[in-house]
């Protein structure tokens, strides 16, 4: 192997390594809970990002309070006028990630 196939392998390795070495990025639950909506196509009419995190955590609220699952979904939609099943998408993301702790 020649002197600079050596050396540029070598500095290959190097940057692999210090790569490696970095921490790795968290999102954050909330994060994850938006990118989940926006993925599956579920928006609240006349809601920020905050206000679409405090109805997730409220929806886990009310499931840990008692309310079943099915009754929570069809208060997602009636409250914010979703298409039908599109509650079911906002309770599942919120107990994935704002309230694991509830789905697991």
């Amino acid at each position: 192997m020649n002197h600079v196939v050596r050396k540029a392998l070598w500095a290959i390795l190097v940057v692999a390594a210090a790569g490696a070495a970095m921490p790795v990025a968290s999102a954050e639950p909330r994060d994850e809970f938006l990118d989940e909506l926006a993925t599956l196509g579920v928006f609240l009419p006349g809601t920020d990002q905050p206000q679409t995190v405090a109805a997730g955590y409220r929806a886990c609220d009310e499931l840990r309070s008692g309310v079943s699952v099915l009754d929570e979904m069809a208060a997602v939609e009636g409250t914010y006028h979703l298409p039908p099943g599109q509650g079911t998408l906002f309770v599942s993301a919120a107990t994935t990630n704002l309230c694991p702790d509830f789905a697991g």
